[in-house]
């Protein structure tokens, strides 16, 4: 029987969708045809203009990962087609598919009930940004620590916007590797060709780098002259993660200085009116900035706070888990209102995965729900040994204390603690329990 990559492509959009609830992303498709015809993952990149660290160490091995969970068997670039085709003929014979479908069925439902979208509002964010995106020009700058709903934000406005005919332009900055970046000629290439891409439009990045100009120079260009002189509508174009650009101060400079110009050129140039920017990062601004070239200090800035208790409520709703008010009393004394913290546990409760109590009992452990989390958090702060020295400080007291404020700044930005005046506490119980036993073998 026939298998061809249409058909290999649909099945595992089926698949993803079943484990993700999301179909294949543009990306993911680009690695399947590659794979497909025998291209290796530097072929692939180069081909779609991604970098080679971006699809080979980070979506390739998420987008395998995930068909192999829901196949039920290991799937790889190497064996994904056979496996695909397998399932192909399974589904084709009624008799020879059931197990495999109802295993999947299992998988689906499930999945069905993590609620992986849901949002809740923290008012009077939203109704800020949805009113600001719609002015000429218009410059959104999102700041909060990690895992606090950044991402999710952007993509409440692109809904926004997309209901007004705008066009979307997601970018995050973690795409670009550390060689491109470092680099502002690379950077800012990079930065057209995958705007280009995203708007299906061709890259003609080479046809508008004139070496005797800036980078700079040459990168307005390309989007005045090329395309906002393409797209008729509006773009709305949300960078995420630009504090990936920080550490390189020289090219952070420059980079933010040319969206602050952007932003300016907006209030006079009909063109540049089209161009509506979000810029979301989790890091203070350590850059020396001038206050005049920032594009942190105009526009409209939001600084998302953790969910209330009402917040809480409305999203353990979305759980059916609401009128459980012990449960969410509990889990907000481990946690507080931290919005990734609090959909971990009520999905895994929801699903049955794990008891209340053994949540409570593990959760500051290596063998609780927040391992992964937990451990990622104190492998980057073994990276700074003042972090570590500072983190410790504030564990080990059960008051607010006073630390350094670059490092005061960093815990904050890293959702560790937050600020009470000039002091900081650990953001949640969790951390403070964890790290206060990681930090006292330190």
């Amino acid at each position: 029987m026939n298998f061809n990559l249409d058909q290999a492509l649909k099945i595992a959009n089926n698949l993803i969708y079943a484990s993700a609830k999301r179909n294949l992303t543009d990306v993911e498709t680009a690695i399947i045809q590659g794979a497909w015809e025998k291209q290796d993952y530097g072929e692939i990149a180069e081909k779609n203009n991604y970098t080679l660290s971006y699809i080979s160490q980070d979506v390739a091995p998420k987008l395998w990962k995930l068909l192999s969970e829901v196949l039920g068997e290991r799937v790889k670039k190497n064996n994904f087609k056979q496996a695909l085709k397998r399932y192909y003929l399974a589904e084709s014979n009624s008799r020879d598919n059931l197990p495999l479908q109802n295993n999947i069925n299992n998988f689906i439902k499930q999945e069905s009930l993590i609620v992986t979208d849901a949002y809740i509002n923290r008012p009077p964010v939203e109704s800020l940004c949805y009113q600001e995106i719609l002015q000429p020009g218009a410059l959104i700058c999102i700041k909060a620590p990690w895992k606090m709903g950044k991402t999710s934000l952007i993509n409440k406005i692109f809904d926004c916007a997309k209901s007004h005919n705008y066009q979307t332009v997601p970018l995050n900055l973690l795409q670009a590797d550390d060689c491109t970046i470092k680099d502002l000629d690379k950077f800012l290439r990079w930065f057209c060709c995958s705007i280009s891409r995203r708007l299906k439009l061709e890259n003609h990045v080479a046809d508008f780098w004139d070496e005797d100009s800036s980078s700079n120079d040459n990168c307005t260009a390309y989007f005045e002259d090329y395309i906002l002189a393409n797209i008729d509508t509006t773009i709305i174009l949300g960078l995420d993660n630009v504090d990936k650009v920080f550490k390189y101060q020289e090219v952070a400079a420059d980079f933010f200085g040319l969206l602050r110009s952007w932003y300016e050129d907006a209030k006079f140039l009909d063109n540049w009116k089209k161009l509506r920017l979000i810029v979301a990062h989790s890091t203070e601004v350590y850059i020396p900035l001038n206050i005049n070239q920032s594009p942190f200090n105009v526009g409209l800035p939001i600084e998302l706070p953790e969910f209330t208790l009402e917040q809480v409520h409305e999203l353990a709703m979305c759980y059916g888990l609401d009128q459980d008010y012990i449960l969410i009393d509990k889990l907000m004394t481990i946690v507080g209102g931290h919005p990734y913290l609090l959909h971990q546990a009520f999905t895994n409760i929801k699903n049955q995965s794990i008891q209340l109590e053994e949540l409570l009992q593990t959760a500051a452990t290596e063998a609780g729900l927040y391992r992964n989390h937990l451990r990622k958090i104190y492998t980057h702060l073994q990276q700074d040994s003042k972090l570590i020295a500072a983190m410790k400080n504030v564990v080990e007291e059960q008051q607010p204390v006073r630390i350094d404020s670059e490092e005061a700044y960093k815990l904050y930005s890293m959702g560790l603690v937050r600020w009470c005046g000039n002091e900081v506490e650990p953001r949640c119980n969790l951390y403070r329990l964890y790290l206060n036993d990681c930090l006292t073998k330190v």
